[in-house]
């Protein structure tokens, strides 16, 4: 009830499964977009011949997005709402910026697409940068809007956004390089290298490592925190959501990815490889999942 009142929010609908996935998927399609970045904005001419299909396949995941988000709403036109800013919205909610972005951000990808097709060095980083600059934003806003909730703990903290940008960055090279792998299996032409799929593993296990040490950092503050945060960790967290903190994102999804990568018997061997980038992406979804919903449990149950 205290999170009802600080939020100002006395209805009953709670955020569930599909906002959950709604986080993962813009979540991959900033990943991807990372490593179609590489070469043709950032100079890293290796990953030019992948940054067509990876910003390709960042547009359809987030072509994915809006369609849960409309859904959720119950009321599909209450979605224009977030674009009226002479009536029902506000510049200063970031609601609205992320309404904007999610909008501006696959529109950018488009034409940065067309010209990474024609060959446009000039064009394809101008509106690559300009893309990157969305791609930020997009999902800087997605971690805010759970930041500045002050009933949405664990999650009201000045770290959260960088955690979800995180797992955005992991679980988008780990979907690229599992997605890079099938097509090769079915592809008579322009196949993927696999030395550039192990090269991208490693950017990923960066991040993994990075996670890590972020989630480690939370973990300290709750347990040393005040009382609301120890119970959110240990009766919560790794209490009702321990299959998903726990099990799917801390020990399948980064740990025993982080044990493939570092090993160096397997760590080169491409259906290693594959199995830690899917272990990883799929693992991210359980941090989606406790991400939504343990505070909406905390507020109904402590």
């Amino acid at each position: 009830m205290d999170g009802q009142i600080i939020a100002n929010a006395y209805h009953h609908e709670y955020w569930g499964f599909p906002i959950a996935l709604y986080f993962w998927l813009v979540g991959g399609s900033a990943g991807s977009f990372v490593i179609s970045s590489l070469g043709w904005v950032f100079g890293v001419k290796k990953y030019k011949p992948v940054a067509f299909f990876a910003s390709n396949f960042a547009i359809v995941l987030l072509l994915l997005v809006p369609i849960l988000l409309i859904i959720d709403l119950g009321k599909p036109y209450r979605f224009f709402h977030l674009l009226m800013v002479t009536s029902f919205s506000h510049w200063s909610a970031p609601m609205v910026w992320g309404s904007w972005f999610i909008l501006t951000y696959p529109v950018g990808m488009v034409i940065y697409s067309y010209f990474v097709y024609k060959g446009n060095q000039t064009y394809a980083r101008i509106f690559g940068i300009l893309a990157v600059v969305l791609a930020i934003g997009t999902h800087w806003y997605t971690g805010v809007v759970i930041q500045l909730n002050p009933s949405r703990d664990p999650n009201h903290d000045s770290a959260a956004p960088l955690l979800f940008l995180t797992g955005a960055y992991v679980s988008g090279i780990g979907l690229l390089i599992v997605s890079m792998w099938i097509r090769n299996k079915f592809a008579r032409r322009e196949i993927v290298p696999e030395s550039l799929l192990i090269d991208m593993s490693k950017l990923m296990l960066y991040g993994i490592v990075f996670d890590l040490f972020l989630l480690f950092n939370d973990f300290l503050l709750a347990t040393y925190g005040t009382g609301e945060e120890h119970t959110m960790l240990y009766d919560v967290l790794l209490g009702v959501f321990r299959w998903a903190y726990l099990y799917m994102e801390v020990i399948w999804g980064l740990l025993l990815p982080l044990l493939i990568l570092i090993i160096p018997k397997i760590r080169n061997s491409m259906y290693w490889v594959v199995l830690a980038s899917f272990m990883t992406a799929t693992g991210v979804y359980g941090m989606r999942i406790w991400w939504v919903m343990a505070s909406t449990y905390y507020q109904g149950h402590f």
